[in-house]
């Protein structure tokens, strides 16, 4: 079931539904973009901390195969700002720490709960009672149509999350194999003349993680290496490890 987050008592956030509302009335409500959405989660993943810019960047836009700049960036933490003053909350409780990041305080009152089913959607009882009654043969039919139909859903489902789970790396190009080194590339680019630039001067160990994806957008100072320890693939867990660069070769983090 969906989950939803309450804040301060009076405040319902659905992240699923990219929506902050009053829980007094659903009326009061506002949309947040997609970006607003997931950044405002992640500050309620890791409230009280700082969390860096970068890695908003790389969580909430580079992830999704997006490019971002800083006033976009900061231009969704002040959409929660308002949102947070328009429905009664403190807007000074998501903090700007200067050349940090950014950070949710611990005075925000945050209970995770499970998503109200509206009164539309609940399942109804007259179609149990009138199963009852049915002659068998006609309940068999019902009870394959179920069958069939929970199956096609299920289908669907593993099909959906085939498609939709990380599948920007799975789109990533094969740009060489250096020194049993397996190099990718973000596909979203004119050409990989950068990438081959970084493969050439690098240090990275491939005898442990041999296959890199690297993400390089042009203009953009910050260079990400994921290293995994084989070929990445949707349907087991992935060994990998993040590599941060900045144009002026200043390894930042791992």
């Amino acid at each position: 079931m969906a989950k939803v987050f309450l804040l301060n008592g009076t405040v319902i956030f659905s992240p699923e539904r990219n929506v902050l509302h009053a829980k007094s009335d659903e009326t009061k409500r506002i949309a947040l973009s997609n970006p607003a959405t997931r950044c405002l989660y992640l500050l309620i993943q890791q409230q009280g901390q700082v969390i860096e810019r970068d890695y908003f960047f790389e969580h909430v836009w580079f992830i999704n195969g997006a490019q971002v700049t800083n006033n976009t960036f900061y231009q969704n933490i002040s959409l929660l700002r308002r949102a947070f003053k328009e429905l009664g909350l403190n807007e000074e409780l998501i903090v700007t720490v200067p050349k940090v990041g950014i950070r949710l305080e611990r005075q925000l009152n945050v209970v995770e709960q499970e998503a109200e089913v509206p009164r539309s959607e609940k399942p109804l009882a007259e179609p149990v009672s009138a199963m009852k009654a049915m002659p068998i043969a006609p309940r068999r039919r019902l009870l394959w149509w179920v069958v069939a139909t929970a199956v096609s859903c299920i289908v669907a489902a593993i099909v959906t999350w085939q498609t939709q789970f990380d599948s920007r790396l799975s789109r990533y190009e094969p740009l060489s194999v250096v020194k049993g080194c397996h190099w990718y590339g973000n596909q979203d680019v004119l050409n990989f003349d950068k990438h081959q630039q970084f493969i050439k001067a690098s240090q990275l160990d491939c005898h442990s993680y041999p296959w890199i994806y690297l993400t390089m957008y042009p203009n953009f100072p910050r260079i990400s290496a994921l290293t995994c320890r084989q070929q990445y693939s949707r349907w087991r867990d992935n060994d990998c490890v993040t590599h941060y660069y900045f144009t002026e070769s200043r390894n930042v983090g791992a």
